[in-house]
């Protein structure tokens, strides 16, 4: 891990942002939403300027868009944002 970010464990990200921590990992293997950092322990790392991306998936969800719905949503953003 770079010693410059301060990671947070999915437990701690998740209270940051008042959902379960069960909500990352399905937004991981859903693809629509990863931590930064997987350690060799399997744990999940977070750094707090991915918040912005989880709130912006929470206030989607909030509008009752699906996964698949936020997942082109999310595609679409970002072949944009690489143009």
């Amino acid at each position: 891990m770079k010693e410059n970010l301060i990671y947070f464990t999915a437990g701690e990200f998740a209270k940051l942002h008042h959902i379960n921590k069960r909500t990352l990992h399905y937004y991981d293997s859903v693809g629509i939403f990863s931590p930064k950092h997987k350690g060799e322990n399997g744990y999940r790392y977070y750094t707090y300027s991915q918040s912005i991306d989880l709130e912006n998936i929470l206030a989607l969800r909030e509008l009752n868009m699906s996964i698949e719905e936020i997942q082109n949503y999310i595609s679409k953003y970002s072949k944009e944002k690489n143009k």
